[in-house]
């Protein structure tokens, strides 16, 4: 399978094409401002900034948010909406990516592995389509659409096919969770509930904590 156009070489202007998903996030959360109260709406605001920064992922993210009470269906259209974000940043600015540096270098090393990978499996790009869905839809780690982008684009997939699979993957990953565990909660006195947040909650914390001391380390080892 060839790549039939350039990635980020659509004569969109160059500030436009980094400022344009964020300014988008920021519309939505602007949006989202008249829908919750307003400690919810920071909860919300902090979920999406986690589903950004690794290594939360939805299957963390969702649970948290609709047992402190964010809507079910809110909570997925928003880490939908990020992940299609995500993916628009990454079809307009892939080679602005691989000159960042460390992240450029190992972009360009998971990309000339993965391409090992399936030249040897000649049969997996036949589903290239249902693959990338499956593969951001799925919890996988490391999944989402960065990952997902640097794959579509591995297999030489078009922008357009990408956001596709990013959006339709988000959308089948983040409404499945959401409406398992709107369903669990729903079973679970409310009292249980709080608890369940509590611990989620220590969770997260611990896990942020545990990966900036481990970035911290690899900093010092570095030095």
């Amino acid at each position: 399978m060839q790549q039939t156009d350039e990635w980020g070489g659509d004569g969109t202007s160059s500030w436009l094409k980094v400022s344009f998903p964020f300014l988008l996030c920021g519309f939505y959360l602007a949006a989202v401002w008249f829908v919750l109260p307003p400690e919810q709406w920071l909860l919300l605001f902090g979920a999406m900034v986690a589903y950004i920064v690794p290594p939360l992922g939805r299957e963390t993210i969702i649970p948290a948010c609709i047992l402190l009470g964010i809507p079910w269906w809110l909570t997925a259209f928003t880490l939908a909406f990020l992940d299609f974000a995500g993916g628009l940043f990454m079809a307009w600015n892939f080679p602005l990516l691989l000159r960042i540096p460390r992240l450029g270098p190992w972009v360009r090393r998971f990309m000339e592995a993965g391409r090992t990978f399936l030249d040897r499996r000649p049969w997996l790009e036949r589903l290239y389509f249902v693959g990338l869905i499956a593969f951001v839809a799925l919890p996988f780690d490391g999944s989402g659409s960065i990952v997902g982008s640097i794959i579509g684009r591995m297999l030489g997939m078009t922008k357009a096919e990408v956001l596709s699979c990013i959006t339709i993957g988000g959308i089948i990953g983040s409404f499945s969770i959401a409406l398992g565990i709107d369903y669990v909660t729903h079973l679970i006195p409310a009292e249980a509930g709080l608890w369940i947040s509590v611990i989620i909650l220590l969770v997260i914390g611990t896990a942020l904590a545990v990966a900036y001391r481990a970035h911290s380390w690899r900093k010092e080892s570095n030095a």
